[in-house]
C-alpha cells in the first residue's frame, strides 16, 4: 500500500505537528514533514487525509504479552501470585491445543489492534511438544495483521509442566526452525527466568542470540523471592547472575526488573540492556513497583507491556506507568506524560529493536487514528492521550501502511470471540 498520508494533526516525537504528511512506500515511511514539502515527493501516489478532529499517532508498542492468559481473566482474579500460577496458569494453559491457541491469539491480537497496539512481543512458552502451538500463534498474527516479535521461551525446570519443558538442544533446534521458516515474525530467544531455566540454558540462549543476531527476553526480579533464591544458590543478585552467565548485553530484554538495587540498575545501563515494565499486571498480581525513573537515569531503554493481558491496552499502561512513579517518589513531576508516551511508542520500539514507534522517515508505516474531539484545545495532545484517553478513541490502525482495524470488530475477531467462549467452556475448571 503506497500512498501519501496527510494529517491535520499528528504526534511526532511526542509533539503536535499540524498539516503534517508522510509518504508510505513498501510498508515504510519514505519521507515525512510539512505537507507542502512532502507533497512533491509523493509523485502521483493516492492520498489519504485526516481532518483536525482526528489525531494521528504512531502505533503503540506492546513489549511483553502472554496472549493465552486472556483465558484466566475474570475467574482467577484477586488471587496470590502462587495460587494464580498453580491453580490457573498451570491448570489451563498446558492443555490447550494448537487450534485453541490460534483462536485465543486471534481474539487477543484483535483486542490489541482495537486498542491501537500495532506491535506485540509475544512471550510464548507452550513449546514442550514442538512448534505446532507456536505456528498456530504465528498464523493468528498473520491473519490479524499485527506486527509480532515472537519471543520463543526456553524452559527446563523440573517444576514446570512438561508441556513447557525441553532440552537446550531441542529448544535451539526448534527456535532456529521458526526463524528460518517465519522470517517476518522477528523470532527471538526467551529463557523463561532465572528459576525456570537452568544457568546452562540461559548461557546457551544468550549464545544463540549472539549467533543468530536476535534479542533475548527473560523474566527477571518480578518477585522478591527470586533475589533471595539467587543469592542463596549463586551468591550473586539476579542481574549479576545474568552478567556472570554472559547473558547481559545490548540484546538482553529484562522483563519486570522490580526487585533490583542501584548497582544492578547501573549494570543494566552499562551493558546496554533494555527493560520492559508491566505496570497494570504488576498491580493486578501484587508484584510491586519497578523504579522506572532510576532505570532511565542510568540510560536503560524502557518499554511497556501488557503481560497477563487482563486488559491489553497501552493507553492504560502509559497512564499507570506515570502514576506509579508519582506514587513511588511522592512527586507529581515524576515520569511525565511525554516520557510515558515515549515508553509506549518509540522507546518501546527501541527496546525491542523494531524500526517503528514514530512517524518519521525510516520507520515502519504503523500508525493509529484517534478521535480527537475529547482533546482539550488548550493542552498538549500527548497529555490528553496519556491521562484521559480511552481505547474507544481508536478509529483505525495501520501496520506497514495496511489498515488492520477499521473501527469495528472484523468478522474474524467476532468468530474468535465465539471460539474462545467454547474453548473456555471446555478447559476452565
Amino acid at each position: 500500500m503506497n500512498e501519501l498520508v496527510r494529517c491535520a494533526r499528528a504526534l511526532v516525537g511526542g509533539a503536535l505537528r499540524e498539516d503534517y504528511a508522510f509518504v508510505v512506500r513498501d510498508g515504510s515511511i519514505a519521507a515525512a514533514g510539512d505537507f507542502g514539502e512532502v507533497r512533491a515527493r509523493a509523485g502521483d501516489l493516492p492520498a489519504r487525509a485526516y481532518p483536525a478532529n482526528r489525531l494521528v499517532v504512531p502505533g503503540f508498542v506492546n513489549g511483553h504479552s502472554h496472549a493465552y492468559q486472556i483465558l484466566l481473566r475474570g475467574w482467577a482474579d484477586d488471587w496470590t501470585f502462587a495460587k494464580w500460577r498453580s491453580e490457573a496458569l498451570y491448570r489451563v494453559v498446558p492443555y490447550l491445543t494448537p487450534d485453541d491457541v490460534h483462536w485465543i491469539f486471534v481474539a487477543a491480537f484483535s483486542e490489541m489492534l482495537a486498542a491501537g497496539i500495532t506491535t506485540v512481543a509475544e512471550f510464548f512458552y507452550l513449546n514442550g511438544g514442538g512448534n505446532a502451538h507456536a505456528e498456530a500463534a504465528l498464523l493468528a498474527a498473520q491473519e490479524t495483521g499485527i506486527r509480532i516479535v515472537f519471543a520463543r521461551t526456553w524452559m527446563d525446570a523440573e517444576y514446570a509442566p512438561p508441556q513447557f519443558r525441553e532440552s537446550i538442544d531441542l529448544a535451539a533446534e526448534r527456535t532456529l526452525d521458526l526463524q528460518q521458516r517465519y522470517p517476518w515474525a522477528n523470532v527471538c530467544v526467551a529463557p523463561h527466568s532465572l528459576h525456570a531455566a537452568s544457568p546452562e540454558m540461559i548461557r546457551a540462549a544468550a549464545a544463540f542470540a549472539r549467533s543468530q543476531d536476535c534479542t533475548m527476553h527473560v523474566h527477571v526480579a518480578e518477585a522478591s523471592y527470586e533475589g533471595e533464591q539467587t543469592m542463596q544458590a549463586h551468591g550473586v543478585t539476579p542481574i549479576g547472575l545474568l552478567d556472570r552467565l554472559d547473558a547481559l548485553d545490548e540484546r538482553t530484554i529484562a522483563i519486570h526488573a522490580i526487585y533490583i538495587d542501584e548497582d544492578e540498575r547501573r549494570l543494566l545501563g552499562e551493558r546496554g540492556a533494555a527493560v520492559i515494565h508491566n505496570p497494570m499486571t504488576n498491580q493486578y498480581l501484587g508484584d510491586g513497583i519497578c523504579d522506572v525513573t532510576a532505570l532511565r537515569a542510568h540510560g536503560v531503554r524502557v518499554g511497556l507491556g501488557t503481560d497477563a493481558d487482563v486488559k491489553p491496552s497501552l493507553i492504560d499502561e502509559m497512564r499507570a506507568a506515570s502514576y506509579l512513579q508519582k506514587i513511588l517518589r511522592t512527586d507529581g513531576s515524576a515520569l511525565g506524560a511525554g516520557e510515558a508516551y515515549a515508553m509506549g511508542t518509540r522507546e518501546g520500539a527501541a527496546a525491542l529493536g523494531v524500526p517503528c514507534g514514530d512517524l518519521i522517515a525510516g520507520c515502519a508505516a504503523d500508525y493509529v487514528v484517534l478521535n480527537a474531539n475529547a482533546v482539550d484545545p488548550w493542552g498538549p495532545p500527548v497529555n490528553a492521550l496519556v491521562y484521559r484517553a480511552q481505547d474507544a478513541w481508536v478509529q483505525a490502525a495501520f501496520v506497514g501502511g495496511v489498515r488492520v482495524f477499521t473501527g469495528e470488530p472484523s468478522p474474524l475477531s467476532v468468530r474468535a470471540r465465539a471460539e474462545v467462549a467454547r474453548i473456555a467452556q471446555r478447559v476452565l475448571p
